[in-house]
């Protein structure tokens, strides 16, 4: 009887082992699903404006860090060159060649292109883009804005801003 008391203890103390290693293995692996869950979005989804080379304009989008931890993300803009429509309509496009220019703010400061959102989180920011003098008008024009997560090479948000170059002197 004294060699079954160490015995079950000794099981007892190897189930404990054994539980305590899958919770730990599970809680890790939730964890690094959770680091890449983000969302970008354009604010009350208004991802089409006008501008002109007077009248700059921009776009307040909101970029969500719905993880359990802090995420820092690496904002990139580039210009759009395949179709897109507008209210499901293609439009004519402003020629690939014709320069817009494009700035990133959080609380109305230029930012550096990183962004640290704490977890469960938003952190607003806004795309200003400018027409230069001599911009082709009554032409749209598309910039993909991407948040790449610095954590996870696959946790990358996108979203498409819309733009329409109008013309300054029909103001």
């Amino acid at each position: 009887m004294n060699d079954i008391a160490p015995s079950i203890r000794q099981s007892m103390l190897s189930v404990r082992f054994t539980l305590l290693i899958t919770f730990l293995l599970a809680s890790t692996v939730i964890s690094f699903g959770q680091s890449c869950n983000s969302e970008l979005n354009v604010s009350k989804d208004r991802d089409a404006r006008s501008a002109n080379e007077n009248n700059p304009t921009q776009f307040q989008l909101e970029l969500s860090n719905n993880s359990s931890k802090s995420q820092t993300y690496f904002i990139e803009t580039t210009r759009f060159e395949n179709s897109f429509q507008v209210r499901g309509v293609n439009k004519n496009k402003l020629a690939i060649s014709s320069k817009l220019n494009v700035a990133i703010w959080k609380n109305n400061n230029v930012v550096d292109k990183w962004i640290t959102v704490p977890a469960n989180s938003s952190a607003k920011i806004q795309v200003q883009i400018s027409v230069p003098q001599g911009t082709t008008v009554n032409r749209w024009a598309a910039i993909e804005v991407t948040a790449k997560n610095n954590d996870c090479s696959n946790g990358n948000v996108s979203t498409l801003l819309k733009l329409f170059v109008t013309d300054p002197s029909e103001e």
